[in-house]
């Protein structure tokens, strides 16, 4: 058993049975296993904990010397679950591949521990049952510990391991990352709600107060992003701008302005090419500011819409409106007509020409990337009692 050589002339080791049966293996194996995953759960519950009592502090969260806000809790995490796999090496290969899957599950548990503890988080101060001080700064600072957990999660696949063992974890870390950005967002989104509440109005038309009260708004909130490592701050960035372009056009289409002439289209059409290209060098210089790379921008929708309030002939906004769907597959007809009322001046006719080139012609591609834009913003019909004769009603 021991391998001594000068027992070798004394015992043919090929005549003698494995001290142990392949059950009895099997079953102590199992066992080691049970007893290895109860304590890798209970330590990843510590680790966890142990970051989530921090959320909560006066203090903003602990950065690295290069500004990034840091944590030790990814890499706890993946020591013990790499120690743990590691040391069943000197026992046998099919002990390895049973703790090295034990490992990813209970890694994927972890993670859904984490994003569940970020919901109760976010729900508690928002409630105002747990006000955090400095509740937007530690969301980033869990955005940095995915991060950390997706860059280096490739520790956890040895050569023996099979392609795509890692998807279910490396999509359960997309989702984290998901959820951090959404709880992100929404603290965006609430900050800026109240400002685009007066948006449009005669006073937007005349002043590019409004938008100058979003921008700065919104640099202040995007501070923090400079805690962020890339390309987290990247996809953060791009989602922010995104944000503010949606509740800017959420706020087009509640039709609390109408045109009162083609003075006051040539203001609103002007406006909206005054705040593109606010909005475009806004995270545009954010972007500048930490070196990252140019992204695709939103604002261009809003000279697209520009270009329908612009046009002086409204026998013509059939062609516009075919070319709005071109570049944004996802309009519909009601975010076509919410934008006709703001004109104030299409008769039924034109608009039901306009509306029918919607399905003219051949079929847009599909959005870039994939991401849907005005789908995502409601256009709620106009109340019976306010319906005219140049209106849409059905």
């Amino acid at each position: 058993m021991m391998g001594s050589l000068e027992l070798g002339p004394e015992a043919d080791v090929s005549d003698l049975e494995p001290l142990l049966t392949l059950e009895n293996i099997e079953q102590l194996e199992t066992i080691f296993v049970a007893k290895v995953q109860a304590s890798v759960a209970q330590w990843l519950q510590k680790a966890l904990d142990g970051d989530v009592a921090e959320w909560g502090r006066e203090q903003e969260p602990d950065t690295d010397p290069s500004g990034f806000y840091h944590s030790p809790m990814p890499a706890i995490v993946l020591q013990i679950l790499e120690e743990n796999i590691r040391v069943t090496r000197m026992v046998s290969e099919s002990l390895q591949r049973r703790v090295h899957g034990m490992a990813l599950s209970e890694l994927s548990a972890f993670l859904r521990s984490f994003s569940d503890a970020l919901i109760r988080f976010s729900r508690d101060h928002l409630k105002g049952e747990a006000t955090a001080p400095h509740y937007v700064p530690y969301l980033l600072a869990t955005l940095n510990h995915q991060s950390a957990l997706s860059s280096s999660v490739s520790v956890l696949q040895p050569d023996w391991v099979a392609p795509g063992a890692l998807a279910p974890v490396e999509a359960a870390l997309d989702e984290l990352q998901r959820r951090i950005c959404l709880l992100v967002l929404e603290a965006l989104l609430a900050e800026l709600q109240p400002l685009f509440a007066a948006l449009p109005s005669r006073r937007w038309l005349s002043s590019p107060e409004l938008l100058d009260d979003v921008c700065e708004r919104t640099a202040r909130f995007c501070q923090d992003f400079r805690h962020v490592r890339d390309p987290a701050v990247q996809l953060l960035l791009a989602e922010a701008e995104r944000t503010v372009v949606l509740q800017y056009l959420r706020a087009l289409m509640q039709g609390r302005l109408v045109c009162r002439g083609a003075d006051e289209r040539t203001q609103a059409a002007e406006r909206l090419r005054h705040d593109a290209a606010q909005l475009r060098e806004l995270f545009l210089g954010l972007v500048r500011i930490w070196g990252l790379e140019e992204s695709v921008q939103c604002a261009p929708v809003l000279l697209a819409l520009r270009e329908l309030l612009n046009l002086r002939d409204p026998t013509l906004l059939g062609l516009e409106v075919a070319g709005l769907r071109q570049q944004f597959p996802d309009v519909s007809e009601d975010h076509v007509s919410a934008l006709l009322d703001l004109r104030g001046d299409v008769s039924r006719e034109q608009r039901l020409a306009a509306l029918s080139s919607l399905q003219a012609g051949p079929q847009p591609s599909p959005p870039v990337g994939g991401r849907a834009l005005f789908s995502l913003v409601p256009a709620p019909a106009p109340p019976l009692s306010s319906c005219l004769p140049s209106g849409s009603c059905a």
